[in-house]
């Protein structure tokens, strides 16, 4: 099923504006819990704005599911359902939420479709900027309207993300210290704002650990129409919406770039 990309970030904005944007800077100590440890937060507005567009985008395109970031919190079985053919929803409600919470203007609203193991399409909304990244499959990607083109190779030292901590043995022992030797690299505290800036050149690279397709699968949409690439390391296979964890996933918004990381880190 085809969905109008508009229709959608305009449902996307204006949830953010009811339930997110009211909250910034407000939270109280009764709108704040934990789930997997004292930093991973989440907040009345990770749940309202994921209860509001869990119905708004379930009426767009009633056959397809809906797996929410933190439904899954509550039921990780759910994710099992990526395994199979049909269409999904994959939905982070708010994404960095740790900079909400602490009241750092860095967090938005991350969604992509999926159909049959495929992303069709994905929308990141940056909330305190008011600005969308719209990319859809063959039709290319866009930035606050304009179209994004292929960013340029750098040549100087690259600059990228990195969230390597759930790295296993021998990738971690492996990759940690050319990372750091080679590259300028600072830790991802918003996928969304990080997206943003891969695709628009902002940064070179990024190299991840965890995958969760809430976080990865809009952004690597995107990269992948304006000729990026991500791919594992460790089998250099292509990106795809299936949760992982431990392998070392490469992506970056070209492929001059991502050759030139992937050299450096497995000389």
């Amino acid at each position: 099923m085809i969905v109008d990309p508009q229709k959608i970030a305009s449902l996307i904005a204006e949830i953010a504006a009811e339930e997110i944007a009211p909250r910034f800077g407000k939270l109280t100590a009764a709108d704040i819990d934990t789930k997997t440890g004292p930093n991973d937060f989440v907040t009345l507005a990770d749940r309202g704005a994921e209860e509001k567009l869990q119905r708004a985008l379930t009426g767009v395109y009633p056959s397809a599911a809906f797996i929410g970031e933190e439904g899954a919190a509550d039921d990780p079985s759910i994710l099992e359902k990526l395994h199979g053919d049909g269409a999904f929803w994959i939905v982070d409600p708010l994404d960095g939420t740790g900079n909400f919470v602490k009241g750092r203007p860095e967090f938005g609203t991350i969604v992509a479709l999926v159909e049959n193991g495929e992303t069709r399409a994905g929308w990141i909304y940056a909330i305190p900027d008011q600005a969308f990244a719209i990319g859809s499959k063959g039709d290319g990607a866009t930035w606050r309207g304009d179209t994004l083109l292929p960013t340029a190779p750098s040549g100087d030292q690259l600059k990228g993300y990195r969230a390597i901590g759930k790295l296993i043995e021998p990738w971690k022992s492996q990759l940690t210290q050319p990372l750091r030797a080679a590259f300028e690299t600072e830790p991802t505290k918003c996928a969304a704002y990080g997206y943003i800036n891969l695709i628009r050149g902002r940064r070179d690279f990024g190299l991840y650990s965890r995958c969760h397709p809430w976080d990865h699968a809009a952004g690597i949409v995107m990269l992948s129409e304006i000729g990026g690439r991500a791919e594992y390391l460790d089998n250099e296979a292509a990106y795809t919406p299936i949760p992982t964890s431990g392998r070392p996933l490469l992506v970056s918004g070209n492929q001059e770039n991502w050759t030139r990381v992937r050299h450096t880190l497995l000389k």
